[in-house]
Parts: C-alpha cells; sequence; structure tokens
C-alpha cells in the first residue's frame, strides 16, 4: 500500500515538473535563440568593426603616448625647447596638410592617352587615361615615401578628389587637360623606381594599353602650397 502511494507519488511530481519546464521553454523569446544568415552577417560586421575601433584607439594612444614621451626626454635637453618642438611638429603638418610651400629632389611624370590605333573588339577606354590610373600612381609614390606631390602645378592635400572626364581630370574642382603632369618630393632614385619598375602599375599601363608615361627624376622641385580657400 505505502510501495504505491509512493510511486504515484513520483508519477505525479514528474508529471507536474514536465508541466513547469514545458511552461518554462515556451515563455522563452524564439526570436533570439536563432539568427538568419544576413543577421549573423551584420553582427559579424558590428564585432569587426569594433575591433578594429579599438585597434585605431590603441594605435592613437601609443601615438599619444610617445609624443609625450617625446616632448617629457626634450625637456631635459639644452639644446631644444618645447617651442622648437611644437614649432617643428607645426611645420610637419602644414606640409602633410599642404599649406606650406616644399621645395627638393624629386620626381616629374607626364601622363597622357595613348596614341595608338583602336585594335578590332578592343574597348576605346583601354587607350585612356582615368582618374584610377592617377591614383594608382599617386598610392604608388605615397607608398615610395613621397612627402609632397601636385598634379598640373596643384598642390594635392589628403581630402583632395580626383576625377576623370574624357580627356580630362578635375584636381580640388579645377580641371586640367592633357598632358596631366605629376610633381612628387622625395628621393629620386625612390619615387622614379615605384614608377618604371617592371611590376608597378604605371608601367603595366605603358606596356600593356600604350599609355605615354615619361619619367624624370630631378634635382630640384618646387611644389606650391594649396592657394584655395
Amino acid at each position: 500500500m505505502y510501495k504505491n502511494i509512493k510511486q504515484k507519488m513520483v508519477i505525479l511530481g514528474a508529471f507536474i515538473l514536465g508541466i513547469l519546464i514545458s511552461i518554462y521553454v515556451k515563455s522563452l523569446d524564439n526570436t533570439n535563440t536563432y539568427m538568419t544568415l544576413d543577421e549573423k552577417k551584420e553582427m559579424e560586421n558590428k564585432i569587426q568593426k569594433t575591433k578594429d575601433e579599438i585597434v585605431r584607439l590603441k594605435t592613437v594612444n601609443l601615438e599619444y603616448k610617445n609624443k609625450l614621451d617625446y616632448y617629457n626626454k626634450a625637456v631635459g635637453d639644452s639644446t631644444k625647447s618645447i617651442v622648437d618642438l611644437v614649432t617643428i611638429d607645426l611645420n610637419n603638418l602644414k606640409r602633410e596638410c599642404g599649406f606650406s610651400l616644399e621645395k627638393g629632389e624629386g620626381v616629374k611624370i607626364i601622363i597622357k592617352d595613348s596614341e595608338k590605333d583602336l585594335k578590332s573588339n578592343q574597348n576605346p577606354n583601354d587607350l585612356i587615361v582615368h582618374d584610377i590610373d592617377i591614383l594608382r600612381i599617386i598610392n604608388d609614390l605615397k607608398k615610395s615615401g613621397a612627402m609632397s606631390i601636385a598634379i598640373n602645378g596643384e598642390r594635392l592635400l589628403p581630402l583632395s578628389k580626383i576625377k576623370c572626364s574624357g580627356a580630362t581630370i578635375t584636381v580640388n574642382d579645377t580641371t586640367y587637360g592633357q598632358p596631366f603632369i605629376i610633381e612628387a618630393i622625395g628621393d629620386k632614385e625612390t619615387l622614379a623606381a615605384s614608377v618604371i619598375s617592371p611590376e608597378s602599375y604605371a608601367n603595366l599601363l605603358k606596356e600593356g594599353y600604350g599609355i605615354y608615361i615619361k619619367v624624370e627624376a630631378k634635382d630640384y622641385i618646387t611644389i606650391n602650397s594649396y592657394k584655395k580657400s
């Protein structure tokens, strides 16, 4: 008798526990249980952006720390004052932003459309200089240490935009016709190599599509400051 009652109590308890578990599961927000592929990608993108921002902030923090250490060490250097260091930083900033006249050795690059005859089934755009071509060559120059760059005398700024329209390009809202002349200040041999080397983008344009590209290493180049307001 007692044994039967005990069995019934166990069964009843298990039944009640099952009901409670079922109610709890149903009360859960199922929308958060599963993620679609798009939601997963969006979440991964957000995570990656957050990681990138963390890396950027760490880099900025390190730059400021190095700058602070630089200034602290200079305090004990009798040959330099904080004013001298700030002046050097200001001049560097002016150069990077295009607000100072720059002189030095560098390269002069002359670029214009190909004079080759259009082949059958060839795209006419292959023989034309585009803004992306100018940008790629400029990026190669920057990677090779170019400190200041100008196109047809127009000083390039960090946020300068270059757009093409037919046989012309527009730089800083000013339109220029061909030939396009790029001048860059830096080590002339290194800069020239970045344009004429067999694996360079400029060499691909010249040898592959017949785009006219002439590179001149110069002992002295003057690049004016940005004049527009």
